[in-house]
């Protein structure tokens, strides 16, 4: 049998040694000047004792010279599998889709608490686009992968407004919401027609377990019954 302080320098040891490769992976990217890290897809292996891991899409910037003229050079790519524990799988699943670390040229940087949609931290600064018609952002043709990233969503005045409004209190944004429905994240709209089988995977997930829920809740109604009516007999 172990003892008080054995058991207590085991959970040390199993909590020091949760991996969050948010953080790693953003400490290898402040190298390059300008970067966007997004939670691109997840998996759950496994019932019993399920297995967890994120992939991840990196967007990075850097400068370089070409034909005598400085330019800035985007690359998009995917990483590896993560594996990662229960709980920082369910700290990341819901922003699917989206910037969960990033850095702008100018040094000003965003964490998973002030998660966006891909894209926003580039609307409103006039060297990647401008408001057309109608208000909304268009990217000059340089940046039209910024709008691949976004899933062809416009963005709006209004929208924009919002999410600097809310990147200022330090919270996540997910875009307009309507009918009680985001536009990005686990949720979204747009994550539904761009990412189809991860939507189709958590919706499935969460009917199955609304329904483990209702049959818990049965034979907790059904025993209360019968203890109720032996009670009264």
């Amino acid at each position: 049998m172990l003892c008080l302080p054995v058991v207590l320098a085991l959970l040390i040891l199993v909590g020091c040694g949760e991996k969050d490769p948010v953080r790693n992976l953003s400490r290898d990217l402040e190298r390059y000047p300008e970067y966007s890290l997004m939670v691109d897809d997840t998996r759950i292996e496994g019932s019993l004792f399920p297995d967890y891991a994120l992939l991840f899409q990196v967007l990075t910037a850097s400068g370089r010279r070409e034909a005598g003229r400085d330019s800035i050079l985007y690359e998009e790519r995917k990483t590896d599998w993560y594996p990662v524990s229960e709980d920082i799988f369910y700290r990341y699943e819901n922003y699917v889709g989206m910037v969960i670390a990033s850095k702008s040229m100018d040094g000003q940087r965003t964490g998973a608490n002030q998660a966006h949609p891909a894209g926003y931290q580039y609307v409103g600064n006039s060297h990647y686009g401008s408001w057309g018609g109608g208000g909304f952002w268009q990217f000059y043709g340089q940046y039209a992968m910024m709008s691949h990233m976004m899933g062809g969503w416009r963005v709006g005045r209004g929208d924009y407004q919002d999410y600097r409004r809310t990147r200022e209190r330090g919270s996540p944004y997910y875009g307009p919401v309507k009918g009680g429905r985001p536009t990005f994240g686990a949720r979204g709209t747009v994550t539904e027609k761009t990412r189809p089988q991860f939507y189709q995977r958590k919706q499935n997930r969460r009917q199955a377990f609304s329904g483990q829920a209702k049959n818990r809740m049965g034979r907790a109604t059904s025993g209360w019954g019968r203890g109720s009516s032996r009670t009264g007999k």
